[in-house]
């Protein structure tokens, strides 16, 4: 066991650490079921920094509420955002398996590229999940414009069964608000910006769908392609991504041939108008070159692949804290139970979306009420809660509000003392006036 795990952290137990990035760190951890069973969820835990910015917890909530609407087999779900001693949490379903960024780590290492069928059926299960997050409404139909803004390798994930995951988002939109605040929280992301999200402009989905041409491309030929020892400074790789010529992978890679290569090209084009119009036209196209050269090719071929590099791969290229893992149940929807420490949690009632696919264990308990509520006490019954509906999405104040006290940001506190010391000045200043007045110097 890593020292120092397992430990506690409110209710959760943190098993192990997953990783680590600018803005948060994530650990395998241990959630009780509403029927008190252990089962395994992620926990990803925010930095500092995230909790000092009331613009960035306002925004955290909106995002969470969002991505506890999606529904999809290609989207990681997201269970419960909490806070515990001031750190904002985000508890999410545990994906038992690699990113696909260590995918092609592992391919390198042995040196291979993936192959032209497991990068189509990768991309294929992101543009699925990136159509069903793009077209999602609110309950009277209206699209809510979601954009994920961070489709990059880490950010997708394939389990042991071979089923693609995307996660994080709305996280990259939360990280652009505090950048200046955290040092680091994007870098190393702007290499999967799109161009008119590396110039700041206003972005759609078609903005997702040039991210997830980057990555096409980059497990494709096996080359990072806004990345590079001349491509050291985010200005230099906003450039890159804005101007760089990009080469057709099928002149890097042959046997990818041109019909995949007009894919990619597509989805690359720095003309918004000349991309895919959808990323479920993206998808279309990739199920359409699939099935008339690489038939068959499914969740089963995908992990088989994976396995066989796993087993090929030199020692110690492969992440062991991503594959071990207790023998212990993931958590399903229907299971979770929100804490005491939630301030968004996922229920299909108070969401207004249909059940999850698998049904709730017998006995199971009716799920929360009040979608970014904490937990009553006590439950009204399923019918009455039903009856009123979903509760308008206002946002919540922080637990440490709701307690009636909260530490003052240092920004805050920064400003509060550039106030003081301005007003002592003009103090000081003043009295020496008044003072050379009385006395008739002049």
């Amino acid at each position: 066991m890593i020292q120092g795990f397992p430990r506690s952290f409110g209710p959760y137990e943190l098993l192990r650490p997953l990783g680590r990035g600018g803005m948060a760190e994530v650990f395998l951890a241990q959630a009780k079921t509403a029927r008190g069973d252990a089962r395994l969820v992620a926990l990803k835990r925010m930095h500092a920094g995230v909790s000092e910015d009331t613009g960035a917890v306002e925004m955290l909530v909106a995002e969470a509420r969002l991505a506890m609407r999606f529904d999809h087999e290609n989207i990681a779900s997201s269970f419960e955002l909490g806070c515990h001693d001031g750190a904002y949490y985000i508890l999410m379903e545990y994906v038992d398996g690699l990113d696909l960024g260590a995918v092609a780590r592992l391919a390198e290492s042995l040196g291979e590229r993936m192959t032209p069928a497991a990068c189509a059926f990768s991309a294929l299960g992101v543009a699925r999940a990136l159509s069903h997050a793009h077209e999602l409404t609110d309950d009277s139909g209206a699209h809510l414009g979601v954009v994920h803004r961070d489709v990059s390798p880490q950010n997708i994930l394939v389990n042991r069964r071979g089923e693609l995951k995307l996660i994080d988002f709305g996280v990259a939109k939360v990280a652009s608000r505090i950048q200046q605040t955290m040092a680091g929280v994007i870098k190393g992301k702007y290499a999967y910006m799109s161009p008119e999200q590396a110039s700041a402009e206003k972005i759609d989905g078609r903005s997702d769908v040039f991210s997830l041409g980057i990555c096409l491309h980059e497990w494709i030929t096996g080359e990072p392609l806004f990345r590079g020892p001349n491509l050291l400074s985010p200005f230099a790789i906003l450039l890159a991504v804005r101007e760089q010529p990009v080469a057709r992978v099928d002149a890097v890679v042959p046997e990818a041939g041109s019909e995949l290569a007009d894919i990619v090209a597509r989805c690359l084009s720095r003309d918004v108008a000349k991309r895919f119009p959808s990323a479920t036209a993206l998808g279309d196209a990739l199920e359409d070159w699939l099935r008339r050269h690489a038939a068959g090719y499914g969740p089963e071929a995908l992990r088989d692949y994976v396995t066989d590099l796993s087993m090929r791969a030199p020692g110690g290229t492969v992440p062991q804290r991503s594959l071990a893992t207790p023998p212990m149940s993931k958590m399903l929807s229907s299971e979770f139970a929100p804490s005491e420490l939630s301030v968004v949690a996922r229920s299909p009632l108070e969401t207004g979306l249909p059940p999850t696919r698998r049904p709730a264990a017998p006995g199971l308990g009716p799920p929360s009420l009040g979608l970014g509520a904490t937990r009553a006490p006590a439950q009204p019954p399923r019918e009455a809660a039903i009856a009123a509906g979903p509760p308008p999405l206002t946002p919540l104040p922080p637990p440490a509000q709701r307690r009636g006290l909260r530490r003052p940001s240092r920004r805050t506190v920064m400003q509060l003392l550039w106030v003081g010391l301005a007003a002592l000045v003009f103090s000081a200043g003043w009295s020496i006036v008044a003072t050379i007045k009385r006395l008739d110097v002049f």
